[in-house]
């Protein structure tokens, strides 16, 4: 994958919820049409983490990575942002494509409530509620795209 791809041509797209222990992915179909959760990344290892989501890029052939990038109410940083900035930047040096950034606040709520009003129990809503963000993450930076200025 060479050079950045135009926002108009990018269909294959892989959203990371970034997390300690658990990693949740979503992403794009090979049309760019429909989000689909990922199986999440159960690791605290950030290598190991790293190597997933590079493996995960090369078989979906995917042209822009999106991190849900925690930010603080007051606009400045904190161990979470620092943490995630700095995990960002070693994916970006691992992979072919763009790593982009969106705010990823209440994204984790967000996908609680959507499995809640599922009726998914609890238990369930754990084991799938980082992939569910990381699809929040995912649908945030298409409508943030869709309304960019050009």
């Amino acid at each position: 994958m060479s050079g950045d791809p135009t926002p108009a041509k990018i269909q294959r797209i892989l959203a990371v919820d970034f997390g300690d222990a658990r990693t949740g992915l979503a992403a794009t179909d090979w049309t760019g049409t429909i989000i689909v959760p990922l199986p999440r990344i159960d690791s605290r290892d950030e290598a190991e983490v790293v190597r997933a989501i590079v493996e995960c890029v090369r078989e979906r052939q995917t042209q822009v990575v999106v991190i849900g990038m925690p930010m603080s109410l007051d606009g400045g940083t904190n161990a979470r942002v620092q943490r995630t900035t700095a995990f960002r930047t070693r994916l970006q040096a691992a992979l072919p494509c763009p790593v982009e950034a969106v705010d990823e606040s209440h994204s984790t709520d967000e996908a609680h409530e959507r499995l809640k009003q599922g009726g998914l129990k609890a238990k369930a809503r754990k084991d799938l509620a980082d992939s569910i963000a990381a699809l929040v993450i995912l649908e945030r930076f298409r409508h943030d795209r869709r309304h960019r200025p050009q």
